[in-house]
């Protein structure tokens, strides 16, 4: 039981850490792309007025949603890329002539088709752990379920203010009523969209920046390892430097996905709607609240993931240690 939970710990730390330190940013954010309360042309701005207006406290409304979310959905998602990930060297070896070993090993037991099926899972599988931007997409697919209802009760709680509806559980509770359990999942394909295209971009960009500061760590030490003496473990700084990086990109080049997607699931727009939508706004509309999410995502990202490496080094030192 104590592994099971050491499985999802990284993930789990990590989204608690984004949403600790993300939250007033991302409900700027949100309130910019939708246009919502009190939203203004510049993040400092739209987070002044609502302060004015509304309080310090509707910085942080709608903060039980992702915070749930966060933790649930990263430490599935995260524990399915480190499964993909985690034995790539390891899989290299054992997958170069995977076809021969398919035919030798399984022919006795299996049938034609079933060892078809067989080979095929293990190329497919070979060709994820092959590509982390595959992988990436994978895991980022992995969490969806998980967190398009909350992700939907968290927008609608951001983009209303206190006089439309108090709080997230009472925001949860007018879906429900309103629109059933399918209100939960409303933009479902559009949140599926992002999730798959989000993730394999940052956890892509991630992994290959990572492994290039990993080398020159290797290069500047003259040493197969890392600068802190252990294979596999970056600074601190770099770290936060390689995720960082990697989540500002991300976020240029599909934030206009992701303004879809808040859209349609803040106002409960449906296709031709959204059709209408892109139509009508120009490009540049779809990047409003762009300086939100970069200042939020750059540093928030950086820091969540030094909290993700610190925790997955401990587990893993605690597996080999158990298996030592």
């Amino acid at each position: 039981m104590t592994g099971l939970f050491l499985v999802f710990l990284p993930g789990a730390v990590q989204g608690l850490t984004s949403v600790i330190l993300g939250q007033p940013l991302d409900t700027a954010k949100t309130r910019m792309q939708t246009s919502g309360p009190q939203a203004d042309c510049t993040m400092y701005k739209t987070m002044c007025s609502m302060v004015r207006h509304e309080g310090v406290c509707s910085l942080y409304r709608g903060t039980g949603p992702p915070l749930l979310m966060m933790v649930a959905k990263r430490s599935l998602q995260y524990a399915v890329w480190d499964l993909i990930r985690g034995n790539k060297d390891s899989a290299k070896l054992t997958t170069v002539d995977s076809a021969p070993m398919c035919r030798e090993s399984f022919a006795p037991s299996l049938s034609s088709s079933a060892l078809q099926i067989r080979c095929l899972l293990m190329r497919v599988g070979q060709w994820l752990r092959e590509s982390p931007f595959l992988s990436g997409a994978c895991a980022g697919a992995s969490g969806t379920l998980i967190g398009c209802p909350l992700h939907v009760i968290k927008l609608r709680t951001q983009y209303s203010t206190r006089e439309m509806t108090r709080n997230a559980w009472t925001c949860a509770v007018e879906i429900f009523r309103a629109e059933g359990v399918r209100g939960y999942f409303h933009g479902f394909r559009y949140h599926l969209m992002k999730d798959t295209s989000f993730a394999g971009c940052y956890l892509g960009l991630y992994d290959i920046t990572r492994q290039y500061l990993q080398n020159s760590c290797a290069s500047f030490t003259n040493t197969t390892q890392s600068a802190t003496g252990v294979r596999g473990v970056l600074p601190g700084g770099w770290t936060f430097a390689a995720g960082c990086m990697a989540s500002m990109v991300t976020w240029v080049l599909l934030y206009p996905l992701d303004t879809i997607k808040t859209v349609v699931q803040a106002r409960r727009l449906d296709g031709r709607a959204v059709f209408a939508l892109l139509q009508t706004k120009p490009l540049i509309s779809m990047y409003s609240g762009l300086s939100a999410s970069l200042l939020r995502a750059g540093p928030v990202s950086g820091i969540s993931m030094v909290a993700y490496e610190r925790v997955k080094g401990c587990v893993d030192g605690w597996h080999r240690g158990k298996a030592g």
